[in-house]
Order: structure tokens, then C-alpha cells, then sequence
């Protein structure tokens, strides 16, 4: 019996959209958006094969109507292995399609990787580069040891001949101090700097989880075919982490280097948002890297020395920081001269090793590049050339949509909720996207040209490479990644949970929800939010708060309802404006307290790089701030007003009672001085300009008591709010729910500088949310009773 299939030829018929061939897609074969996506043009790919004549000439029908360009084509019944298009399976059934979808994976790739993959030899004038680049980068950290070397021995000739030049008996302590004291001992601790990068710093963290290969004896067949098929040794240990990535490195560094032994990671919201043709192509792409055994060696030493120029040129030194705690508990002459001159000469360095970081790392950029070309065919022979524009899609997809999720998560976290399992969730994210959010995402693909100093090739030239190759595939199936594994959802849960607790949060396992209860959360707190702004006519900014509480003028009490939408309505430019500056102003408070407080302790310190310090202009401004008297915050008492009497109107007419909003408008004054101290006290963190100063530390501390006291006493206020908006039957309840080390008497001035970052993130979300809240209510009560909004 003849077979037919049916292949997109990647070009859409005159007159048709990739927007309208999407939606008769999604109407004619019933598909999801993410499985529509992979038919759009310039996606050319079989759609189904195994079929009999009806069959391919109904789909070929179908696809001509939807607008996509499409052959049928005549076919052996053994020529070619079915794909598993996921469109396929809506758009026909037979027994071919029922064999392909109930088939094991596994089995299929131990059969499609029998042959082994085509091997490619490195060019000689390729390898002679990459040879040449490695020792030119190799040399960089010699050279910087040899100039180390260099003025060590210059320090030690010139102490020892300096009597030499001086055709007088040096006498006093004055002529000692500046010709050897002086240059000897600063001379010593800058060597002693110069040689800190010589030695090893401190490890940073793991940021995966090892995987017993016993749990997963699948996945690590498929692992190890994979590697034997492309000709190398397969790891030796499997890691998961919660990133839209997969790497490969050798295990324990250098020891590998030498041995051979590699590690996999593997990130999993990768294995819950690809297909298993598409996730064992990234893999392959990854192994494609160590298949270059020369490459990776030569890459391995390349990334080694940036890695060692980028983190001493950048990284904070705790050596730089106890010589600069040193340098501020002495206050004599001497040591102070030595360490300026130390300081000066650790800073060349840094700038020195900057330097050499930016020579070795665009000396070996172009060869990076050619090395992700080769590792993309390894990729493309495996899943496919037109599988691998798919999966470089799917990739932007999966990272824009872990960014989201992550974003949406954090925002939860204020009311104690996160994600369970965030692979998942970043999954389902990904399959919510409409027909216009895979074509930003499209689009995004063919943005962006390769610069030189670029470690990866731009996403469009990839795609163009891998589609030169005309590769067919050698492994097709459309079936979840996931199904490679046995034990997937308890790895995400627990990728999930080392996240957490690599970012610092303290979680209880009853605060982890399922994703539909966070992502129901964040959608309902988000609609609110756009409700609000839409009722304020775009007028809302975060700081400051309208000040409600304040008592209505007479003119503005007698307007009516409409009367008072309208006003706001026309002077909604004016507000919009006065609001952002008011806003900004809350910030310049902060740091004309901050350069105050030091110029009152003979410290100068300027606003900004082009602003010094004035306190005879200054303070009165930081006044007029606080007391609500600059032109923008003045604008936005009236505009409170009208606030104040549209809210009071609906709510009369609505019959509805006041909400925790006006108490909190009360906390206003409080919440601004708490900002501004904690501001203060986190500004002694990066002053290292000032560190000499004696009275610095007595500054710091009495900065990080008004901080404590401001946010004590911001709690005791906050407990005589009820509220039931959020966790706790008050405004304060909620807030100790979210800070609970704010109740602990142990904790000192230093830890509620922390306290206080979070007391104020806290304060904000309950007032939008009390904010969002009370103007939904609003617009509802306008809208029953035929009142215009702002926007109307």
C-alpha cells in the first residue's frame, strides 16, 4: 500500500498573517498555541508521514486553508520514520501515529544512534589558531607575574642603593620617614597585593544538586548512548539546577583537565519545557563541546584565565577590606600616609588586571563563536536542522517566561506563598502565550548581529548555519522531555527548594504552593493593580502616599461627584507630573540627610558628581520636604483632596465602609523617615572615601539606632490597623508574619538595617494592595451609577 507525507515547505500563502495562519491553526486542528508555533513559517518540517491518500490530501486541505505552503508527497513505508509532530497527533489518527506515540523514547534513540554520528576533523589552520590564542592567553597571567616580579625586585635594589643617591647624611625622622619608611613599607603591603592574585580565593557556592544515577536508570542510559555515539567518554556524575540551561564541565577543575572526567547539568525547567527530540539536541550540542578534545582543553585554559583576571580585577577582596578597616581604626600620620599610598597602588593593579581581562577575552572570542557553530552540529544532526530553530525559540520562550515566573514569585512571597515546583510552573507559563507573544519572541530571533567581542553567535546566524547543514534528524519524537525520567516532579520540588535557599529566603515547606495558586495570586494582585492605574487615570505613583487623612478644603467638599472626576481628569498631565517629582524628591531627601550628617562631622560629601553640599541651600529644601511645602508636593495636597471626596462619594453611594487605605495614609510621615534612615545607615556600606575619618563608626551606629528605633516604632503603630486584606488580623501582624526577627529584643541596630529594607518593601505592597483594592470598589460604584472615570 502506498504511504504519503505531508511536508511545510516553510513559506506562507499570499495573503495570509502568521497571526491568521495561527488562528485558523488553532480553530482547524484543535492544537495548543506552543504546538502551533512550531508550524509557522519559515518552519519547514514534516508534519505527519505513514498516511494514506485521503488522509494526507484531508491535512494538505487543511493546511492550504490555514494559509501554510505545504507538499504531499509519496513516500516507502519504511523510508522514513514517522515524526511526532504535535500537530500530527490532533490533526489525523492511524496505527502509524498509535505505535509512535506509545513507543519508549529510549528505545527509539538507542536505534537512531547505531550508526554513531559523523565524525569532522578540526582543520590544521584552525587548530594552529586555536593553539596560538590559548598561549597568547595562557602567557597574560605570566606577564602579570613577571611585572610583579619585576617591582619586587626594583622595591629591594632601590632600598638598598638608595644611600647612594643622597650626597648628604640623612638625618631626622622626616628624611628616614619619606626616603625608607615611607616606600618600604607601603612598598611591602602593595607587593603583598600584587601577589593576592597569585593565590586561590574563597570557593563560591554550588548551585545544582546531584542526581543519584540509581533514581533516574533511563535518563543515564540515554546519557551515556548519547555520548558513546558521539565518540566520548560519558560523564561521571549528573547535577540538576533550577536554571533554563544545560552545561557540561570537567569535574573538580584541573583534576579533570587532566583525567578526562566530566559533570552534566542539567537545568530542569529545560526538561519540562522542551520535547525529548529537542532536549536530547541541547544535549548533544553539549557533548558536541567535548567532542572537540583540543577545543575544550584550549577553551578550558582560555576561561580559566578570564575567569582568574575578571574576578581579581572585580571581585571585593576581603584582604582590600581589612586593610581598610585597619586604615580607620589608626589615626596616626604615618600609617595613614603608607595606606594611601598602599591604596593607590591597588587600585593601579585592579585597573591593570581590567585591562589584561579585556585582552584575553576579545583575543578569544571568535574562536569561542566557531566553537558553538561545531557544537550546533552535533545538535542538528541529531534533532534536526529545522528542529533546532524550534528549540532556539523555545529556549528565548523558556527564559523570558522563568524571568516572569520569578518576578511573580518574589511578589508572592510577600504574602507567603511560593512555588512548589518552579520548573512547572515555568513550563505552564510558557504554554499560556498567545499567538502575539510567540511573535515578539519570533521576532527576537532576528534581532541582533554577532559583535566581536561576542562569546556566542547571534540566535538568527545559528539558525542560518544549522539550516546549511539540510540535516533531516536522526531522532524525532515530540513526547515531554520529562518522560526520559522516573522520579521528575520530586527533582523539580527539591531544584526548587535549594533555589530558595541559595537566594537566602527563609521558607517554611508550608508556604511552598502549587503553581495554579500563585499564579491565581499574582493575576488577581496584577489585574488589581492595572485597575487601579486605569481608575487614577496613570496619574498613581508608588511614593508619595496621597496624604487622605487630611481634612477636606471647603471648596473641594462641596464639589459634586462628576465635578470632582472631571477636575482630575483635566488636570491629569499636571498630576502625573507632580506626583513623579514628589516622588524623586523622597529620594534627594535621603541623600541630602546622608551628606548633611557627615558635613556636621567635618566630612564633606557631595549630593551627586556634579552637586556639592551646601547647607545653607540645602537644609532648608530637605525642610520644605519633610514639611509638604516644595511646588510638586503642595499640587498634591489638592489633589489628595479630589482624591479624598471621589472615594467618599462612592463609598456613600456604594454603602460601603472605609478601608485600612486612610489609616495608612497617617504612617505616611513615619514611612518617610524610616526610608530616610535606613537609606543612611546602608550608605556606610560603600563609603570607602571616608573611612579614614575617626568619628566614621559612631556615625554608622547612631544611623543604624535611628533605623531601629523608627522601625519599632512604625510597628507599634501599625498594630492598631485592622486589616484583612492580607495574613494577620492587623497592618502590624502582617508585618511581623513578614519580618519575624523585628520582635526578637536580641537583635541589634546592625540586623534591623536588613529589617527595616524589608518593613518598608512590606509597607509598600500593603498600601498598593489597600490602594488597588479601595479603587475597584470605586469604579465599580461609578460605573452603577453612570459616573465617567478618568479614562472614560
Amino acid at each position: 500500500m502506498e504511504t504519503y507525507r505531508v511536508r511545510l515547505t516553510g513559506e506562507a500563502l499570499p495573503g495570509h498573517t502568521p497571526e491568521s495562519i495561527a488562528e485558523a491553526l488553532l480553530r482547524q486542528l484543535k492544537l495548543r498555541p506552543t504546538q502551533v508555533q512550531t508550524m509557522l513559517p519559515p518552519a519547514r518540517r514534516v508534519v505527519k508521514a505513514g498516511l494514506n491518500h485521503d488522509e494526507a490530501d484531508h491535512l494538505h486541505q487543511i493546511l492550504t486553508l490555514a494559509g501554510l505552503a505545504a507538499h504531499k508527497e509519496k513516500q516507502a513505508v519504511t523510508a522514513d520514520i514517522p515524526s511526532a509532530s504535535p500537530a500530527a497527533t490532533s490533526a489525523t489518527s492511524s496505527p502509524a501515529a498509535a505505535t509512535a506515540t506509545t513507543a519508549d523514547p529510549l528505545s527509539d534513540l538507542v536505534t537512531s544512534l547505531a550508526r554513531g554520528f559523523p565524525r569532522r576533523r578540526p582543520s590544521p589552520g584552525y587548530a594552529l589558531r586555536l593553539v596560538l590564542v590559548t598561549l597568547c592567553c595562557v602567557l597574560i597571567p605570566l606577564l602579570y607575574l613577571a611585572m610583579v616580579t619585576l617591582f619586587g625586585y626594583g622595591l629591594v635594589w632601590y632600598l638598598w642603593h638608595v644611600h647612594d643617591f643622597t650626597s648628604f647624611h640623612v638625618r631626622g625622622f622626616w628624611p628616614m620617614f619619606v626616603l625608607y619608611a615611607l616606600p618600604g613599607a607601603s612598598g611591602a603591603l602593595l607587593l603583598l597585593f600584587l601577589l593576592r592574585p597569585m593565590l586561590p580565593m574563597g570557593a563560591t557556592r554550588e548551585r545544582s544538586l546531584l542526581l543519584d544515577p540509581g533514581e533516574e536508570p533511563r535518563l543515564l542510559q540515554a546519557i551515556h548512548r548519547l555520548a558513546e555515539a558521539i565518540g566520548i567518554r560519558p560523564p561521571v556524575a549528573l547535577r540538576l539546577s533550577n536554571e533554563v540551561n544545560a552545561s557540561v564541565h570537567f569535574e573538580g577543575g584541573w583534576a579533570g583537565f587532566f583525567n578526562g572526567r566530566k559533570v552534566l547539568t542539567i537545568g530542569l525547567p529545560l526538561v519540562a519545557g522542551l520535547s525529548s527530540q529537542q532536549f536530547l539536541g541541547v544535549l548533544a550540542h553539549e557533548f558536541g563541546h567535548f567532542a572537540q578534545r583540543l577545543g575544550m582543553r584550549c577553551s578550558f585554559l582560555i576561561n580559566h584565565v578570564n575567569a582568574w583576571l575578571y574576578q581579581r580585577a572585580h571581585r571585593p577582596d576581603p584582604w582590600v577590606e581589612r586593610l581598610e578597616q585597619w586604615a580607620h581604626e589608626n589615626d596616626e600620620f604615618v600609617v595613614r600616609a603608607v595606606m594611601v599610598v598602599t591604596r593607590t597602588g591597588i587600585g593601579g593593579s585592579r585597573l591593570l588586571l581590567a585591562g589584561l581581562f579585556q585582552l584575553s577575552f576579545r583575543l578569544s572570542q571568535s574562536l569561542s563563536r566557531q566553537m558553538e557553530f561545531d557544537a550546533d552540529r552535533y545538535e542538528a544532526i541529531l534533532a534536526g536542522s529545522t528542529t533546532f530553530g524550534d528549540t532556539a525559540l523555545r529556549l528565548r520562550a523558556l527564559a523570558r517566561a522563568f524571568g516572569e515566573v520569578d518576578k511573580r514569585n518574589a511578589s508572592t512571597w510577600r504574602e507567603h506563598k511560593l512555588l512548589r515546583d518552579m520548573p512547572q510552573a515555568v513550563a505552564a507559563q510558557v504554554d499560556g502565550y498567545d499567538t502575539s507573544a510567540w511573535a515578539t519572541l519570533r521576532r527576537g530571533l532576528g534581532y541582533g548581529t554577532t559583535r566581536y567581542w561576542d562569546s556566542h553567535p547571534a540566535d538568527l546566524e545559528r539558525i542560518r548555519h544549522a539550516q546549511s547543514l539540510q540535516a533531516p534528524g536522526m531522532f524525532s519524537d515530540a513526547r515531554p522531555a520529562a518522560v526520559l525520567f522516573d522520579r521528575f516532579v520530586e527533582h523539580c520540588r527539591d531544584a526548587t527548594r535549594a533555589y530558595y535557599r541559595l537566594l537566602g529566603v527563609d521558607f517554611r515547606n508550608a508556604e511552598l504552593c502549587d503553581t495554579e495558586i500563585v499564579t491565581r495570586l499574582g493575576a488577581q494582585r496584577d489585574d488589581a493593580h492595572s485597575d487601579m492605574r486605569r481608575w487614577t487615570g496613570r496619574q498613581w505613583h508608588a511614593r508619595p502616599w496621597l496624604p487622605l487623612q487630611r481634612p477636606l478644603p471647603d471648596d473641594l467638599g462641596k464639589l459634586s461627584w462628576q465635578a470632582c472626576i472631571d477636575e482630575l481628569r483635566l488636570h491629569s498631565p499636571a498630576i502625573t507630573q507632580d506626583w513623579a517629582k514628589a516622588e524623586q524628591e523622597a529620594g534627594r531627601r535621603a541623600r541630602i540627610a546622608f551628606a548633611g550628617l557627615l558635613e556636621r562631622h567635618g566630612i564633606p560629601f557631595p549630593l551627586s558628581r556634579v552637586e556639592g553640599f551646601d547647607e545653607q541651600r540645602h537644609l532648608p529644601e530637605y525642610q520644605r520636604i519633610i514639611d509638604w511645602q516644595t511646588p510638586s508636593r503642595q499640587a498634591l495636597l489638592r489633589t489628595a483632596g479630589l482624591y479624598r471626596r471621589r472615594i467618599e462619594l462612592a463609598l456613600r453611594a456604594a454603602n460601603l465602609r472605609h478601608e485600612p487605605l486612610f489609616a495608612l495614609s497617617t504612617l505616611y510621615a513615619d514611612v518617610e523617615s524610616l526610608q530616610e534612615a535606613w537609606i543612611v545607615a546602608s550608605q556606610f556600606e560603600g563609603t570607602g572615601d571616608v573611612a579614614q575619618h575617626k568619628g566614621l563608626e559612631r556615625i554608622r551606629q547612631d544611623a543604624m539606632i535611628a533605623c531601629q528605633e523608627h522601625s519599632l516604632r512604625l510597628l507599634r503603630k501599625c498594630d492598631d490597623i485592622p486589616q484583612s486584606l492580607l495574613d494577620g488580623d492587623s497592618i502590624g501582624g502582617y508585618l511581623r508574619r513578614r519580618c519575624p526577627r523585628a520582635a526578637q529584643p536580641s537583635d541589634g541596630p546592625t540586623e534591623f538595617v536588613a529589617i527595616a529594607g524589608t518593613l518598608l518593601d512590606s509597607l509598600g505592597h500593603a498600601y498598593r494592595l489597600a490602594f488597588s483594592s479601595l479603587a475597584q470598589r470605586c469604579a465599580q460604584a461609578e460605573r452603577a451609577h453612570g459616573i465617567a472615570g478618568i479614562e472614560n
